[in-house]
């Protein structure tokens, strides 16, 4: 794609490839990719010698080399060998934070708090295959394979030029997505008609996308930058937490640091430090807040109300000294780890449970058809079906749902070969899913399109349903704001033309 961008003719939209796909001067030095290696090397060091978990030698070897693998796709992308938006790099950080972290912080590897602990035999077998899959995964993305399916594959052309209407456009939808999804009004839609709630809280976050490109850019004035920044993106995280699901809001921030990290060429460390200390509170603070909006005394409340309740959560929790730390950070990573779900399922597959020969993956099938128009489609309840086959929630228990990782998804399905090829197939469909936005010629819209899109498939620690299909309503979403934003360029078009012909007109 580079080779295209500098031997084909200028192309309209290219400053925003050009913007997010050349490298900053001096990137790819030797002194920083040593200072990449010794940043790697001081972090393994830490999480061994004082990180509180007593992980054996295997265990310690296999969580530290997926720790290590965050510094290929970094560089990768820093010395612009990669010249895409980083969505490898922070794919392989939340696979790290699922598969390799918590081991060096957990102190019994367990499913829960009241669940044995898993044989040391199978947390090896699952952090080995996981290490494989996350190579696999680098492979499909990364490989050759990609080229083949280039002649035929689709690019969008997102050409979003005239300031003028992209801003408002999307504080409409920032604001807007922001206040439907905050509302009562769509308790009192039908089931069929669910999805709505959705595509509002996705259309703030488009919203919010485009006016942080817009800012990083400096085609931004100041008074709407302080309300995106101040009010706009704060309150969409805290609106995505009140639902009751950190990964509600922390997704805005993700595609928040994604988008800065695209424009300015640099990742935000130090912002996701904080991202990563945060992530530590507002996970233990979830269950209590859960407790008390479904089904207790804040069930029927409002958004400010519910906000208030989390606030104060976080305040006992935290400052106010009502948990332990240690006792933070171990509830945290608990909840966090899905090797542990893995070596259950590897424990228990094919031995008591059967392989699932690709029974999860069928709700895909439906995931595009609306439930209005198929109102008996299948629902998606991989959550409560994994946790009662698996005997990780009680058969009498109908309310706690299990994440079903999409890598212990294929080994359930199809064994360590599942893993292997499954893995190589989600890298190649996310990498051309990355390049049918990311490429000369672009525009604004594919740049928004591709952080928003990507954004949503970063959850690897979600089933293949949840994730991959949701993609057709999620690139249809952008094609029809792009509609909505070429509507309003036409307008605007319109209206200079004929103040243009006034002018000239009164001149003469």
């Amino acid at each position: 794609m580079a080779e295209a961008l500098e031997a084909g003719p200028p192309q309209p939209g290219d400053e925003w490839y050009v913007l997010v796909s050349l490298p900053r001067p001096g990137s790819a030095t030797l002194g920083n990719a040593l200072m990449l290696a010794a940043s790697v090397v001081v972090a393994l060091v830490a999480l061994n010698l004082w990180a509180p978990a007593p992980p054996t030698i295997l265990e310690r070897i296999f969580a530290s080399a997926i720790v290590a693998s965050i510094a290929l796709p970094v560089w990768l992308w820093m010395s612009g060998a990669d010249r895409t938006i980083p969505f490898m790099p922070f794919l392989t950080l939340v696979f790290a934070y699922y598969f390799a972290l918590p081991v060096f912080l957990l102190r019994q590897y367990a499913v829960g708090m009241f669940k044995p602990p898993v044989p040391a035999p199978y947390i090896e077998l699952a952090l080995e295959y996981s290490l494989l899959g996350l190579y696999c995964l680098f492979a499909g993305y990364y490989g050759p394979a990609k080229w083949l399916f280039a002649p035929i594959l689709p690019r969008f052309n997102l050409q979003w030029r005239d300031t003028r209407v992209v801003k408002p456009v999307a504080l409409i939808l920032g604001f807007g997505g922001l206040l439907v999804s905050s509302s009562h009004v769509l308790e009192f839609l039908p089931e069929s008609l669910a999805q709505i709630g959705v595509f509002a809280g996705d259309l703030s976050l488009v919203g919010i996308c485009a006016l942080v490109a817009l800012h990083l850019a400096g085609k931004l004035d100041w008074i709407t930058a302080a309300f995106v920044w101040g009010f706009l993106i704060p309150v969409r995280i805290a609106v995505g937490l009140g639902a009751g699901a950190a990964a509600s809001g922390l997704i805005v921030g993700i595609a928040v640091v994604m988008m800065f990290a695209s424009v300015r060429r640099s990742i935000p460390w130090k912002m996701m430090l904080l991202g990563t200390v945060a992530l530590f509170i507002l996970r233990p603070a979830e269950v209590p807040y859960r407790m008390a909006i479904w089904g207790g005394r804040l069930t029927d409340a409002g958004p400010i109300e519910k906000a208030r309740a989390f606030g104060d959560i976080v305040y006992r929790i935290t400052i106010g000294g009502a948990v332990d730390p240690r006792a933070l950070v171990e509830m945290a990573s608990m909840r966090l780890a899905q090797f542990t779900v893995f070596g259950e399922v590897i424990g228990d597959t094919p031995g008591i449970v059967p392989y699932w020969d690709g029974a999860s993956y069928y709700p895909i099938l439906f995931k595009p058809i609306p439930r209005f128009i198929m109102p008996d489609k299948p629902e998606e309840v991989s959550g409560e079906w994994f946790g009662h086959r698996y005997g990780l929630i009680t058969e009498q228990n109908i309310t706690t749902s299990i994440n079903l990782p999409q890598i212990v998804e294929l080994y359930g399905n199809f064994g360590l070969i599942g893993v292997l090829v499954g893995m190589f197939l989600f890298g190649l469909i996310f990498r051309l899913l990355i390049e049918m936005y990311i490429h000369p010629g672009m525009g604004l819209g594919a740049l928004v399109g591709g952080v928003y899109v990507s954004s949503r498939v970063l959850d690897v620690g979600s089933a293949a349903s949840l994730t991959l299909g949701a993609l057709p309503w999620s690139i249809l979403l952008m094609a029809l704001i792009h509609v909505v934003v070429q509507l309003g360029e036409i307008d605007a078009m319109w209206f200079d033309s004929r103040a243009q012909a006034g002018a000239k007109a009164r001149t003469t």
